[in-house]
């Protein structure tokens, strides 16, 4: 076994496919190197390729051959089988990271509903189900879960509504659970990321040039200038996961630059 960090841990992570890639698996790779962090995992997206290729890193960097299971979150039964296979292979579950997430852009102006329902269904729905489902399995080994919001709730961003709206559900999600879950010895955490460079827009209904210029856009609205690094994320979400801060609980850590506050 790993020992590091998280001395000995079993984490089902699920992330939108756009945020692993080869240079940046956002926080997967991060959390599985072992000796610095030791965790084994589940990984957990949409994009076959890009699963395979943080996978391969995982193994590269500590030999470790993680569970993957390319799924769409959103079909019935898909986060069922990822908690059923987590035990399967490892027997129990320490850690839950929701991770997974989508922008559309769209607002009160639409025609539909159906942009709002995606949105919600990938950003707060399937979250909210997979903490459900690994709940009787954190009780226990005493884990935890790490929510991904975004500090976008925090600002007005135009045709970001319902996206902005799904991250500040899962906001409310965490500081509620937190002590209710308390008696059960599970913390329950958020962490708000500001702009990261990630494939996420990729996914997008948008086009090149515009997701191109909102990242431009976001990169300038950071009070360094600089838009944040995938591996930034990770370091903070693997502190929030392990044991080295118990009382850390319901709590929303932002990880901005201070652009709320500016």
């Amino acid at each position: 076994s790993t020992v590091g960090l998280f001395g000995e841990k079993y984490a089902p992570i699920t992330t939108v496919p756009s945020s692993c890639t080869a240079t940046n698996p956002w926080p997967l790779v991060t959390i599985a190197k072992g000796g610095t962090y030791g965790a084994k995992l589940t990984l957990v997206g949409r994009n076959e390729t890009r699963l395979l290729q943080t996978a391969q890193l995982c193994v590269a960097r500590n030999r470790l051959v993680p569970l993957w299971l390319s799924l769409d979150l959103t079909e019935n039964g898909n986060c069922e089988r990822v908690i059923d296979k987590t035990i399967e292979m490892y027997g129990k579950i320490d850690i839950l990271v929701n991770g997974a997430g989508k922008i559309i852009l769209s607002s009160l102006h639409d025609s539909s509903m159906n942009a709002f329902d995606e949105i919600m269904n990938i950003n707060f729905r399937v979250p909210y189900h997979l903490s459900l489902l690994a709940l009787p399995h954190l009780i226990q080994t005493k884990g935890n879960i790490v929510n991904i919001g975004s500090s976008m709730c925090k600002r007005f961003k135009p045709g970001l509504l319902p996206y902005i709206i799904s991250k500040s559900a899962l906001e409310t999600l965490t500081k509620h659970a937190a002590p209710e879950l308390v008696p059960d010895g599970v913390r329950i955490n958020t962490i708000s990321p500001g702009s990261t460079r990630t494939n996420k827009l990729a996914n997008s209904n948008s086009e090149n040039k515009l997701r191109q210029k909102i990242n431009e856009v976001w990169g300038q609205e950071m009070p360094n200038g600089q838009i944040l690094e995938p591996n930034e994320v990770a370091k903070l979400i693997c502190l929030a996961a392990s044991d080295v801060f118990p009382n850390l609980n319901g709590s929303d850590l932002m990880l901005d630059g201070g652009a709320c506050n500016s």
